[in-house]
């Protein structure tokens, strides 16, 4: 399972998405998330997957060190579910932990994470409910330095590597 970095023809066995070489990219002080089951089939059985925006892996967030960002998390599960922001400074209301730093985010219903970037950086952002990290629950964060890269590039890459079993985490 490589499947965060593996071509867009390897990942066309999600059901209903394009094959698309990189995860799609979202940007700005406002983002929305919906967090989903989705069948995928990438090894020949049909088994269905927690999705942020219908996607594995998860959009990849491009913010900007010093901003305040919102980020609205709609739960469309049949259980509750959570954002754990791996690595980044924020108030501990925001941490994404259940039962640490807030309750969860309950089956039908929205959490606004709100907190300023305090950091420049590669990190990532995964499920902190479950076993849904290891059903497709996780992206990459970049947050861009306010001062500008210090090493310009014509183009950055994401690589993010994940495994996938076609067993249920809860019962394996």
């Amino acid at each position: 399972g490589v499947m965060a970095a593996a071509p867009g023809w390897l990942q066309a066995g999600i059901t209903g998405l394009t094959p698309q070489s990189s995860a799609p990219v979202l940007s700005g002080r406002e983002i929305d998330l919906v967090i989903a089951e989705t069948p995928v089939n990438f090894t020949g059985v049909t088994r269905m997957a927690t999705t942020i925006n219908g996607s594995i892996p998860a959009p990849t967030l491009r913010l900007r060190e010093g901003d305040e960002v919102t980020i609205r998390v709609i739960n469309r599960l049949k259980v509750a579910t959570s954002i754990h922001w791996h690595g980044i400074l924020l108030p501990y209301q925001m941490d994404g932990v259940p039962g640490i730093s807030f309750k969860g985010i309950a089956p039908g219903e929205t959490f606004v994470y709100r907190f300023k970037l305090r950091q420049s950086g590669t990190y990532w952002y995964h499920s902190h409910s479950g076993f849904q990290e290891m059903t497709g629950m996780y992206g990459a964060l970049i947050i861009e330095p306010r001062s500008g890269e210090r090493y310009p590039t014509d183009q950055d890459h994401v690589v993010q590597l994940s495994d996938w079993t076609d067993e249920d985490p809860m019962h394996a």
